[in-house]
């Protein structure tokens, strides 16, 4: 790398790229298994969770999906805890899911920079290697470390082909999941209007309820029935159940079918399918299941017009696509150097048992571990195994050079 003489040079044994429940998890794993490693991570924000928090408040999400068990602390009982230790407020649902505010409460506890330290407050520009170590070069300063950690979500928005010619046509009207900012929307404010969402997950519950709220006429719209589910994956995606099979498996294209079927696109937790139907039988709510969309056009007044194939028409004020996202390896254009002759399939890249990019001392978290964590990777189980698998793999040596530095002291006293 040849990097801009303005740029200050940062040495870390470890930098991690990201600063979501992933990242959090792997440098609190270190900061416990690994405190004598000098980590550094990396975030445009500067801060922990920011952008978690902004999808919270942006979808108006009150609880989590995962059992208070799972978190990016090290210890599984620390949420619950806590939570009872500062008389947090409880969701009241199965498993003891979490609220967010009781999480974010738990987490400020976790980063509050007496304890932790703030990401650096930068964008990656382009990571190379650079003899034995990885050059991260960031807005303003290059970092050497000896390792690598990628803990961000690089994905591409799954936007169907009929939405396709419509984009640009009327500004506003069409958004993606990950654009609509429900906290931006007054109350009242989209009363007599028609909200269309396609998508039947979690996300677009959360989008029909927001819109309802704010007095609109919301139709949901899914390719297949809704399908009620506690978790995103069985939990039998946790442990040897499925996973045994899934890791003796050596073709890494057979493994991503396996964990595609196992996610099997959008479903709902049981308690937002009882809110659903509650919705429904008020009429603010109208479901199409299992119905596809054929035709999509712009009519003389602005509205979007659907035809589907149940041969009905709808028409929408604003057309809302809880379609999802895909992980895609491509989407980190700083690796492209890196990973130009990295086996990928389908976006997901081939990582060894380490998590690790082969010949290379980086290291991946989250959706991106898809082909060797499975299909549950992307939640806080998957950033609990990983920082596990992780560490295991970075501080050997460095325990075991501890571990000498103790045994020799031991000897001459």
């Amino acid at each position: 790398m040849n990097p801009s003489p303005a740029l200050s040079t940062v040495h870390a044994d470890v930098c991690v790229i990201g600063a979501g429940p992933h990242g959090l998890a792997i440098t609190l794993e270190l900061a416990a298994r690994a405190p004598f490693l000098d980590v550094v991570a990396v975030d445009p924000s500067g801060q922990w969770l920011t952008t978690w928090h902004d999808q919270m408040a942006r979808a108006e999400i009150p609880t989590l999906r995962s059992p208070i068990v799972h978190s990016p602390s090290t210890d599984a009982s620390a949420l619950a805890d806590h939570c009872h230790r500062h008389g947090l407020p409880s969701s009241g649902l199965p498993y003891d899911i979490p609220t967010v505010e009781a999480f974010a409460h738990f987490c400020d506890s976790l980063t509050d920079p007496s304890r932790l330290d703030p990401p650096i407050a930068a964008n990656v520009r382009r990571v190379e290697r650079s003899a034995d170590l990885v050059a991260v070069e960031t807005d303003n300063e290059r970092i050497l470390a000896n390792h690598l950690i990628v803990a961000s979500n690089p994905h591409r928005r799954n936007i169907p082909d009929w939405v396709l010619p419509l984009l640009g046509q009327q500004p506003g009207c069409i958004e993606h999941a990950e654009n609509v900012d429900l906290g931006s929307l007054a109350p009242q404010s989209l009363v007599d209007e028609n909200v269309l969402i396609i998508g039947g997950g979690l996300s677009a519950g959360h989008l029909a309820t927001g819109a309802i709220t704010r007095g609109a006429r919301v139709t949901m719209i899914t390719r297949r029935p809704l399908t009620t589910r506690s978790f995103d994956t069985d939990p039998g995606w946790l442990g040897p159940k499925f996973l045994d099979g899934f890791d003796a498996e050596p073709d890494p294209a057979v493994r991503l079918r396996a964990a595609l079927d196992a996610r099997g696109g959008g479903t709902i937790p049981p308690w937002m399918g009882k809110h659903l139907t509650h919705l429904e039988s008020d009429e603010p709510l109208t479901i199409y299941e299992g119905v596809d969309v054929v035709a999509a056009s712009f009519i003389p007044n602005a509205q979007c017009r659907l035809a589907l194939s149940n041969g009905e028409t709808v028409d929408a004020d604003r057309l809302w696509l809880a379609t999802g996202t895909t992980p895609d390896i491509a989407a980190l254009g700083y690796l492209d150097e890196i990973v130009a002759d990295t086996p990928v399939v389908d976006g997901y890249p081939v990582l060894n048992n380490d998590l690790q990019l082969d010949g290379h001392p980086i290291h991946m978290m989250g959706r991106l571990a898809t082909l060797t964590l499975g299909p549950a990777c992307g939640n806080l189980w998957g950033a609990q195994r990983a920082s596990e698998r992780i560490v295991r793999a970075i501080a050997p040596t460095n325990y075991s050079s501890e571990i000498a530095e103790v045994i020799s002291e031991s000897a001459s006293s």
